[in-house]
């Protein structure tokens, strides 16, 4: 079922064989106490029972748009399909294997319609475990509302250091759609190294607009110590950790020279992106250091 009404916001949840999972992820979203949303299902031709399931849930609730993909399109592909299918005013991605608490889109979308210089904005992180319970808080502290508006241009710096630590974690939140839309997902680090755009692509988004968090754990990612993200990535060869860096750093630098900033700004977040992205090569080759782990994203 579809509506022909404009939502102000759409939800993107790109899927692959989450049979098991997705019904606690939709169960969760239609959960919401805000409740003007679409949610733009992208099934990237599943063979089990994902399709039924989406289905099924889109036959009962008119919000929902499922969409079956006629050839796989890739983990990229996929979410870059449910970002330009967007027609609402604000945007976010969902994991298929993700929840989250019953005031979270409200919250976010409270902040976004109070604040026109927003351009992203996140609530904490609670990591829970296979059978649900909690394992550990993601504190977003480091940007709070308050201290962004009070200072932002220092904020910024946060968002060209790889690696990013806890604030790959605002990937998932709230964007608005206009903004969201003109960045771009950097396909070759997608391809050769595990959930490393998250950097770069917050990066663009940062250059447009602030980003902040609220101070409320509503986000709920499913952590799972042998999951096939921690296995891949404690699997990374040195040599492609050096790799990842120098990557990452380029697409930071033309990300900052490209922008609309000033010289002056520009200048220093390019050297913000050189200092961070050398000290975790160096880190990664020297021995007896060792990089910053990175964090799981969802």
């Amino acid at each position: 079922m579809t509506t022909s009404k404009t939502p102000l916001v759409s939800i993107g949840l790109p899927v692959y064989n989450r049979e098991a999972l997705i019904p606690k992820t939709l169960e969760s979203l239609l959960a919401q106490t805000f409740t003007d949303f679409e949610i733009i299902i992208s099934d990237n031709g599943s063979t089990d029972g994902t399709e039924a399931v989406c289905r099924q849930y889109a036959a009962n609730d008119a919000r929902i748009r499922y969409i079956r993909q006629p050839r796989n399109l890739g983990l990229l592909g996929n979410f870059n399909f449910v970002m330009k299918e967007a027609r609402g005013k604000y945007f976010m991605w969902t994991a298929s294997d993700d929840m989250c608490e019953k005031e979270f889109v409200g919250k976010l979308v409270e902040q976004l319609e109070r604040d026109p210089e927003l351009a992203l904005v996140m609530a904490d992180l609670k990591y829970i475990s296979e059978s649900g319970q909690p394992v550990k808080v993601n504190k977003l502290d480091s940007i709070r509302i308050d201290d962004v508006n009070a200072d932002w241009e220092s904020k910024r710096l946060l968002f060209f250091q790889y690696p990013g630590h806890k604030l790959y974690d605002c990937f998932y939140g709230m964007y608005r759609t206009e903004i969201v839309q003109s960045c771009h997902l950097p396909e070759h680090i997608w391809k050769n190294l595990v959930f490393s755009l998250e950097v770069p692509f917050l990066a663009q988004v940062a250059v447009k607009g602030k980003i902040a968090s609220i101070d409320a754990p509503l986000k709920l990612y499913r952590y799972y110590a042998n999951s096939s993200y921690m296995k891949e990535a404690s699997s990374v060869k040195l040599i492609d950790k050096v790799v990842r860096g120098s990557e990452i750093w380029w697409e930071l630098f033309v990300t900052a020279i490209s922008s609309r900033l000033d010289w002056k700004t520009r200048v220093g977040l390019v050297l913000k992106a050189a200092y961070s992205s050398a000290k975790y090569a160096f880190a990664a080759v020297v021995p007896g250091h060792k990089p910053v782990a990175d964090v799981p994203s969802a």
